[in-house]
């Protein structure tokens, strides 16, 4: 071996420059290897898609970040992917997406130890919080972490805390009638709902009163700052060297550098809470997620200040967003449809005469045009858009004529299962209905819900869906049976999904959703 190294071996008179051009060359040499690889020796070359994306990430890269001028774009792009390649396409060098209702249970199935399913690692750095149970790629790691989570968010624990979501939606309902009601003042909804929902999420997980429901104009500066969070998510999944700058750099430092995230980073700071010097904390009646977390068998490198602060910031951005944006969605459509309205109001009126006097959750949810009115709701503001694919570790997928081998991420997204004309006739169109009467879906073989899937399916399904679900139900009833709203220079694509920057987002520039309050 010594011999050969010595014929290899660096002539000692070789310039900088020509070292420099050497190492181009290398580097040259090797992106055209992995080109040849990836286009005809790799496991994918078989499966249809364009070459570009078979080619480089970049491509993705693209249309994420910069298409359109500003990206957004890449989940449209696979849509144009499979009209014209069909249900299986190559969407980059690396992973199959896949437009098929009937095969999402089987990519989003349960993960068990004989079958392990995987979380594809390259988004687990999106929103900076790696450590988070929502970012965890392994499936034994994700199992252990999640079942520290799960006790807090059971059906029977959350149901229980009804009275505090109440609490929370009585305050916004004041407000409407003591400051909006009557004035001709604008109201961005979205705004309002975000208040809301960092809220319930804030003082039920952590008990930690942050009050942005009584922020100016709803505005609060945590809820713009978890919504600055969202918008890096594509940044930081393609240029993880972000993430790591920003977590090196102190947060007082890095506060001071992007003002926007100054928020996020005073909420960071949980150290009283797991130190158990936060008293509120230690004596609440109604406990914490922490408390949970703290009791459960979580291993030791699980409950450090670290992964505990990314958990934290993970719990408060999932349980603001995708359920703001809910509501946002269900709002709009409400209000532009006047018989959904009515038709609404005359049931909301029938179950609560005094509307002082708002159901529980458990009430609300048997009422059939509600329902309808948020499974609705749910099916056109998709969760996330972005997919999440899964990683089949040790078996082959088979779907149709095409075997996908172990290993190989496959993507699947809400957008394409709940636009499906065959599953949802007139996808685009606002219609409670659709939801009542033991509704099916193709053939017949399966409820509708079957194919609802904002918050996922599987050993991954949100955790905090009991808790999603009672807020629309508490809010939508409260709202509209208290309040005549009117939209106010509002049109669809404000509440439409235009944008992926992972959560659906309306079009560049829109103001928002906004409503007056007639009385």
């Amino acid at each position: 071996m010594g011999a050969l190294l010595d014929h290899v071996r660096v002539p000692a008179n070789l310039t900088l420059s020509q070292l420099a051009g050497a190492a181009v060359l290398g580097y040259v040499l090797y992106g055209i290897g992995l080109g040849i690889y990836r286009l005809y020796f790799s496991p994918l070359a078989k499966f249809p898609g364009p070459r570009l994306a078979a080619l480089t990430h970049w491509y993705e890269v693209w249309y994420d970040l910069f298409a359109k001028n500003g990206g957004g774009q890449f989940t449209w792009k696979v849509n144009e992917m499979h009209k014209k390649y069909g249900p299986i396409v190559r969407v980059n060098p690396d992973e199959v997406h896949i437009d098929d209702p009937e095969f999402w249970n089987e990519v989003y199935g349960a993960s068990t130890p004989s079958k392990p399913m995987d979380k594809s690692g390259k988004f687990k750095h999106r929103f900076g919080i790696p450590e988070a149970t929502f970012s965890t790629s392994h499936a034994e790691q994700h199992r252990v972490r999640r079942a520290g989570l799960a006790p807090f968010f059971s059906t029977q624990r959350i149901r229980s805390l009804n009275p505090k979501i109440s609490k929370i939606v009585e305050r916004i309902s004041h407000r409407l009638s003591t400051e909006y009601a009557g004035t001709g003042r604008v109201l961005n909804i979205s705004d309002m709902w975000s208040s809301m929902t960092i809220d319930v999420t804030s003082d039920l997980a952590f008990s930690r009163d942050v009050n942005c429901s009584s922020a100016p104009d709803f505005k609060s500066p945590l809820s713009v700052g978890m919504q600055n969070i969202i918008w890096a998510g594509h940044w930081n999944a393609h240029f993880k060297i972000l993430v790591d700058v920003m977590n090196w750099i102190p947060d007082w430092v890095l506060g001071t550098l992007i003002p926007p995230f100054r928020p996020i980073l005073e909420f960071r700071e949980i150290k009283d809470i797991l130190a158990g010097r936060n008293q509120k904390n230690t004596d609440s009646k109604d406990p914490t997620i922490f408390h949970d977390i703290l009791a459960s068998n979580l291993p030791a490198e699980d409950l450090t200040l670290r992964r505990l602060t990314d958990e934290a910031v993970s719990l408060n951005g999932a349980g603001m967003e995708t359920t703001k944006w809910t509501l946002t969605v269900a709002a709009f459509h409400i209000l532009s449809n006047p018989d959904v309205e009515a038709r609404l109001k005359a049931e909301l009126a029938a179950a609560m005469p005094d509307p002082g006097r708002i159901l529980p959750w458990v009430d609300l949810e048997k009422l059939p045009y509600l329902m309808g009115v948020v499974q609705e709701s749910l099916r056109l503001s998709y969760g996330q858009v972005q997919r999440i694919p899964r990683v089949n570790r040790l078996h082959a997928w088979v779907y149709k004529d095409w075997v996908i081998p172990p290993g190989i991420p496959v993507g699947m997204d809400a957008y394409h299962m709940h636009s499906n004309a065959a599953v949802f006739p007139d996808p685009q169109a606002f219609k409670p209905e659709r939801w009542l009467h033991d509704a099916r879906g193709p053939g017949g073989k399966h409820p509708l819900t079957n194919y609802l899937v904002p918050f996922g399916r599987g050993s991954r399904i949100c955790l905090g869906m009991p808790l999603a679900y009672m807020e629309l139900y508490v809010a939508l009833a409260t709202v509209f049976r208290r309040h005549e709203l009117e939209l106010f220079e509002t049109e669809r694509s404000d509440a439409d999904f235009v944008l992926d920057v992972v959560m659906p987002m309306p079009r560049r520039g829109s103001k928002g959703v906004r409503v007056v309050v007639n009385r």
